[in-house]
């Protein structure tokens, strides 16, 4: 208080004195605000909060995270590290509201087809200059890493990789005198047809093959046969080419020609029991998760009868990648502790111990010595294929409108009601549209 105000209180006193109850309480009171006011100036500033939206989790998930994970990071930065744990059903509809509300987290967890519409909507903080200097980003499986770049810019680190391979059962392959594992389409197709089974009515009991990945199952085709989804250049639809029709046609094939799979699929056995699993499909593309499944539900055969190998191709070897990343917001007003949040997250130790909660691989190359790695079945073969023939999805910013022609387009030619060609033909004519109005709006 100054000096000139304070000679102003002591006239008002001696001028009023009949108030002077009401003034003694009114400066009892100010005088208690201003203690309060020092103690709370005396506990210091209040803690900055980084908020996060975690989307891939389990109840193992949340105990390490919350218990082991993030206190000591907030006991060395003086921090408050609040988790979200999120559905992915709602994922969409949160990121749009808090985005558009600007109360959006600092780091959230997305998944692989989002890198694109992150970039161009201007959602997810370019990370160059942290990754520039980072010893750190050299561990990280380059079909991996790419999940999270586009026009050659990082938007995210790698927290989960789950690669599809083929997964097939040994123990069948070799009651039937089958060569395995099937290395090319043809050899992919015998075998289905020769491992399918049928009951009496000709429904099947067991499928050749389980193919059942739908848009999936096509991209992966189409790079295999040489295809791309898109031009180089980015600005017209490519999977409509031969390479691309002659791939769809030949995903038909394999519930036409072949018949190693009923169009519709077929029943699982159990609730909740997957085909492979539960013995009613020899083989399928598949992620590590079937090796859990196996492990997990199995009562017919072990992971002894079980092989995993690189999907039969056409022209080139290839596995479909998909791994999901965390990204900083764009609108986060600690950006810089957000960053040390994420290397704190995404530290080998951290990254392995959180995969191993789910069951999902590590996507840094240091983790193969893990004990997690090691002691896991068939987890050193799924990181050498992805390693030696990972590809991820590429960064289209109308990836979810193009992800939901390619089902059409599947069913279309699955189901007959359209050739391959005149599907393909039809959503490329949709997907340069899309492309062209974007180009319109930059």
């Amino acid at each position: 208080m100054s000096v000139s105000s304070s000679a102003r209180t002591a006239t008002l006193w001696s001028a009023e004195a009949p108030r002077r109850p009401v003034r003694a309480a009114a400066l009892l009171i100010a005088c208690a605000l201003a203690v309060l006011t020092l103690a709370g100036c005396a506990r210091g500033p209040q803690k900055p909060v980084l908020n996060v939206w975690i989307g891939d989790w389990n109840a193992d998930t949340r105990k390490l995270l919350d218990n082991e994970v993030i206190p000591p990071f907030e006991r060395e930065h003086n921090v408050v590290v609040k988790v979200q744990y999120i559905d992915w059903a709602h994922l969409d509809e949160k990121l749009t509201v808090t985005f558009a509300g600007g109360v959006q987290p600092d780091i959230f967890q997305i998944g692989a087809e989002y890198v694109g519409s992150m970039a161009f909507r201007g959602q997810a903080e370019c990370l160059d200059r942290y990754v520039k200097d980072w010893p750190q980003r050299k561990d990280f499986i380059p079909a991996s890493w790419s999940t999270c770049v586009a026009d050659g810019h990082v938007y995210g680190i790698p927290y989960l990789s789950a690669p599809r391979l083929l997964v097939y059962r040994k123990d069948l392959f070799r009651k039937a005198g089958l060569k395995y594992p099937p290395r090319t389409w043809a050899e992919w197709a015998s075998t289905g047809q020769a491992l399918r089974e049928r009951n009496d009515r000709g429904a099947y009991t067991r499928a050749g093959i389980n193919v059942q990945g739908g848009w999936q199952d096509f991209v992966m085709l189409l790079w295999q046969n040489g295809g791309d989804i898109l031009t180089p250049d980015g600005r017209h639809a490519a999977f409509n080419s031969p390479a691309g029709v002659e791939a769809l046609q030949y995903y038909v094939d394999l519930f036409r020609r072949y018949q190693v799979c009923p169009p519709e699929g077929i029943p699982t056995g159990a609730v909740g029991v997957p085909l492979f699993a539960g013995g009613q499909s020899a083989q399928e593309i598949n992620n590590q998760i079937g090796i859990r499944d196996v492990v997990k539900y199995s009562k017919e055969f072990s992971v002894k009868d079980v092989g995993v190998a690189t999907p039969p191709y056409s022209r080139k070897p290839t596995v479909a990648v998909y791994t999901d990343w965390l990204a900083i917001s764009t609108q986060s007003k600690q950006k810089a502790l957000a960053w040390e949040l994420l290397k704190h997250l995404t530290r080998p130790d951290n990254l392995i111990k959180y995969n191993e909660t789910q069951y999902f691989i590590p996507p840094i190359r240091s983790s193969a010595n893990s004990a997690y790695v090691r002691n896991t079945p068939f987890m050193r073969e799924f990181m050498h294929e992805m390693e030696a023939h990972g590809r991820s999805l590429p960064p289209i910013p109308e990836w979810f409108e193009m992800r939901a022609g390619l089902r059409t387009v599947v069913d279309q030619a699955r189901y007959g009601s359209k050739t391959p060609k005149q599907a393909l033909d039809d959503l490329a004519r949709d997907v340069d549209k899309l492309i062209a109005q974007r180009e319109k709006v930059r």
